[in-house]
């Protein structure tokens, strides 16, 4: 895990609870520092125009993906008008072409609803990782383009007609289906714009082949449009992407100790909803302090004390499992919960080889360090744990080692 460049502070003494108020400072300072930069970078891109698509973070580009689940009335709409509209053009016409055209769309539509309800109760279980979410929007996008892919040939096929009702009934098909896109896809504009280009490219000419002059005006029009339309879908994802990546900076620094890069007590009360989370194995939830650790701050100033935190958090980054979550709940203490054990002695072998892992030597200047440390956990069947006992006896089992000189005690 990357720890973030924050300013580090002298906060080791004391032993905190909840977030300080100096926290609280640090977070509406970077707030409203990041939310300037994006006021004025907003103001100085939007009178040239163009608006370029930015490299993607893992995270930002996970929420992104997940906004493309929240389209089932729009798309429910537009699958019942290309099937109306279509169906209409086909008993005027008796075109094979047209009614080609209208049952892919009504497969197509049918198909996107289907998607976006089982999108949604994927997220309805959590958020999905970096590769569910590509393998999502591979089928947003296989399900929009064959969306699109019939409104374009539905609206061509209608203007190659002499008819103005059917013409009339295009128009509307395609500025409807446009809108929609532009409202609802702009989330991943290049799946926006191929789309947008899919469905409107191919009526724009088809009025400019086979209209007359009013039909050759609307065609020019839809060109227009269509260019407008990409600026659209750019400006909107642009502010979107600025707006999400604001609020993701905001809730990690106040989840996150600005001393060490650890998650802080904010995240204990977050996992409190959550953890274990059911099912078979063991949890496990660790509590540990450094011993002696005023002393360091008395000899060697906070400076120092500083540092030492800030390296025993090198190590627990280095050390911790994918799923092992590592918090600093204030002063010298800290926490570490493990969701998902197969075995209850995998809790004890862990804790074995993180006590001898932090107590090797700290450099910090010309002399090493060596501190001992303090430890207790718990384990329990994740089946029926909780996270608040399990952590009063860790804690607890932490004291009685700490009073009988540092070490490592199971809670019973």
């Amino acid at each position: 895990m990357k720890k973030p460049e924050i300013i580090s502070r002298n906060v080791n003494e004391g032993r905190h609870r909840g977030v300080t108020s100096d926290a609280r400072g640090r977070v509406d300072r970077l707030s409203f520092g990041l939310l300037g930069r994006v006021l004025r970078k907003g103001r100085s891109r939007l009178p040239h125009g163009s608006i370029a698509i930015r490299p993607e973070s893992s995270g930002l580009y996970t929420t992104l993906v997940a906004g493309l689940a929240f389209s089932m009335i729009p798309s429910s709409i537009m699958g019942l008008t290309i099937l109306a509209v279509g169906l209409y053009a086909h008993a005027a016409l008796g075109s094979l072409t047209i009614l080609t055209a209208t049952c892919l769309g009504g497969l197509a539509s049918a198909a996107k609803v289907t998607l976006v309800g089982l999108h949604r109760r994927r997220l309805g279980q959590g958020a999905a990782t970096l590769e569910e979410a590509r393998v999502w929007e591979l089928g947003h996008g296989a399900t929009t383009c064959a969306m699109a892919s019939s409104v374009g040939a539905l609206s061509a096929g209608l203007f190659a007609q002499s008819d103005a009702t059917l013409h009339m009934l295009a128009t509307g098909l395609v500025f409807g289906y446009c809108s929609g896109v532009a409202a609802r896809i702009f989330l991943r504009p290049k799946l926006a714009i191929a789309a947008l280009l899919i469905a409107a490219f191919p009526a724009a000419v088809s009025a400019l082949t086979f209209g007359g002059t009013p039909d050759r005006i609307l065609g020019v029009i839809f060109l227009f449009f269509l260019g407008g339309s990409f600026e659209s879908v750019r400006h909107l994802y642009a502010v979107s992407a600025e707006e999400i990546e604001l609020r993701m900076k905001m809730a990690h620094l106040a989840r996150t100790d600005a001393l060490t890069g650890l998650s802080n007590r904010l995240a204990i009360q977050e996992a409190a909803l959550w953890f274990p989370g059911g099912g078979e194995g063991f949890a496990a939830v660790h509590c540990f302090d450094l011993d002696d650790f005023k002393t360091v701050n008395d000899r060697w100033g906070h400076a120092a004390g500083d540092e030492l935190l800030r390296r025993v958090a090198d190590r627990l980054h280095a050390f911790l499992g994918e799923r092992d979550i590592a918090i600093r709940t204030g002063g010298d203490e800290f926490v570490i919960l493990q969701p998902r054990l197969d075995h209850p002695e995998q809790a004890e072998a862990f804790a074995m080889r993180l006590v001898e892992f932090l107590c090797e030597p700290y450099d910090l200047g010309d002399t090493p360090v060596r501190i001992g440390f303090s430890y207790g956990y718990r384990v329990d069947p994740a089946a029926w744990a909780e996270l608040e006992p399990m952590l009063r006896a860790a804690d607890a089992a932490s004291y009685r080692a700490k009073q009988r000189g540092g070490g490592l005690e199971r809670a019973a």
